[in-house]
This record gives C-alpha cells, sequence and structure tokens, in this order.
C-alpha cells in the first residue's frame, strides 16, 4: 500500500510506502513549505512500492516521526522529478538560510548521504570557487602590488585546473571531515542521537550559504558566519537537544586551544626567553 501526501499549504505531493509511515504519526511537515499538515488516511491506495531496506537499528529509510508526531519528509532538492532541477534547488537554498529552523525541523535524517552530498558539492564548489575568483580578480587588476607577478607564476590554465578539479575535491573531503569532527564533539556532549547523517545533511544543505561568494570581498564573511548560524540552528532541531550544547560544540576546540597555549606554548616561550 502506498500513501500520497498532498500538503494543502502549497500542493506539493509525495508518494511514500505505508510502512514507512510510523503508526503513532498523525501529521507531515511539508519539505517545500515546511507547514505541518494532517496525515489523511483516506488518500491510501494500492500502488507498486519498492521493498523497504531495514536500516541497522530497525528503522526504514524514510518516514521519521518527530517529537511532536509529524513525519520527517526530505528536502526539496531531494524531490526533483517534480518541478524540476532548478525550482527544488531554489526551494532549498531558500528554506535552508532563511528558515533553517522549519526546514531542519523536518528534515529526513535516514534517506541516506548521496543527496545531501549532491547539493553540497554543487553549491559549495561554485561559492567556493567564486572566493578564488575575485581575489584572482583584484590581483590582475593591480589592486594587490605583488598580484600581477603572482598571476604570471601560475598561469591561467593552473588557475582555471584549480577552479574545476581541486575545490569541488577540497569541498567533499571538507563536508566529510567536518561532519565527523563535528558529530564527535556532539557525541562527547550527548548531542547527536540522530546518527552521524544527521549532522551530515546539516553541514551539507548549510553549504547554501557558501553563495554569499558571489559577493565580492564581504561575500566570504558573511556567508562564514550565516552558515554558523544556520548549522546551530540546524542542529539543534535534528537532533533535538538544547542550544547550549551545541554552541558548547563550537566553543569546545577554542577551549581545547586556549588550554594547549596554557600548557604548552606560555611555558616555551618562557624557556626560550631566560
Amino acid at each position: 500500500m502506498a500513501v500520497e501526501l498532498v500538503c494543502p499549504f502549497c500542493r506539493f505531493s509525495k508518494r511514500i510506502s505505508e510502512k514507512k509511515i510510523p503508526p503513532k504519526a498523525k501529521w507531515a511537515i511539508c519539505p517545500n513549505c515546511r507547514q505541518k499538515f494532517e496525515i489523511s488516511m483516506t488518500d491510501r491506495e494500492p500502488a507498486p512500492v519498492k521493498e523497504d531496506i531495514p536500516r541497522e537499528n530497525g528503522t526504514h529509510s524514510a518516514g521519521q516521526e518527530t517529537s511532536t508526531g509529524a513525519v520527517r519528509i526530505g528536502a526539496p532538492w531531494e524531490e526533483r522529478s517534480g518541478k524540476g532541477f532548478g525550482w527544488r534547488l531554489y526551494q532549498t537554498f531558500k528554506s535552508a538560510l532563511f528558515t533553517p529552523g522549519a526546514f531542519f525541523r523536518g528534515l529526513s535524517f535516514r534517506e541516506g548521504l548521496r543527496e545531501p552530498l549532491a547539493f553540497g558539492l554543487l553549491v559549495g564548489s561554485i561559492g567556493n570557487m567564486f572566493g578564488v575568483f575575485w581575489p584572482v580578480m583584484m590581483m590582475s587588476g593591480g589592486l594587490f602590488p605583488f598580484g600581477a607577478e603572482f598571476l604570471v607564476e601560475l598561469g591561467g590554465g593552473l588557475i582555471f585546473l584549480v577552479l574545476i578539479m581541486v575545490i569541488p575535491i577540497c569541498v567533499t573531503i571538507g563536508m566529510f571531515v567536518y561532519s565527523a569532527v563535528l558529530h564527535l564533539l556532539l557525541l562527547i556532549v550527548r548531542g547527536g542521537p540522530n546518527g552521524f547523517e544527521a549532522t551530515f545533511r546539516v553541514v551539507a544543505y548549510s553549504q547554501a550559504a557558501q553563495l554569499w561568494e558571489l559577493v565580492p570581498v564581504i561575500g566570504s564573511w558573511v556567508g562564514g558566519v550565516w552558515q554558523l548560524v544556520v548549522q546551530v540552528i540546524g542542529l539543534r532541531e535534528i537532533h533535538k537537544v538544547s542550544y547550549s550544547r551545541v554552541i558548547v560544540v563550537f566553543l569546545l576546540p577554542l577551549f581545547l586551544l586556549s588550554a594547549l597555549i596554557v600548557a604548552v606554548v606560555i611555558p616555551l616561550f618562557v624557556y626560550l626567553t631566560r
């Protein structure tokens, strides 16, 4: 059996297996407009549905129930077959940046890493390419004294190669490493109950803030702060933990670095200046 969930607010629809809907779930959160609506059981009808693949903890690949009894459906990006690539990309970008609380509150975290990875890779690569492009343009325009000589040494072909090949690889590795460290810190403060995938989804979809790199000079600063805010809100909503624990996660590396300076650098400095 399959159920077609239709949002009464924006008419977004998605057909999912009835088995993926938790028995006590009475609400769904629309991945498009992020509104919560009641699940209508009268819309059920037979339809060919692929077999559910059980996960390690016995849950299925979709249809998690939130603490309020609503079903997490997923991001608009993950439903591109409907209105198409560009529209779903825009919806996800808008929701992740401007309504991150509602976005991550209704975001599924059992759908796999492929879709959020694709979004983060696409948007993050574009943003980082512009992050390299603007300084290169400024150097070629003579805004930096060493700019012209530096560009001559590198050559246009090498710069293009960095933009096209190296940056996507760095973005991909960066998302996985950063997510792993972030999730480890969450586990230390007992704040990551929904697993690594939930943390990775927050990191991947927060890459939407990288598009601020399209704005010269100030874009990287605005995007960095904005992305941090989105991640704090996203981790709080997707893991359902307190803001205090999430903030501790981001402050913990600074605390450890300060402790390292006190324990190593200062004694070393005193020893060398005797």
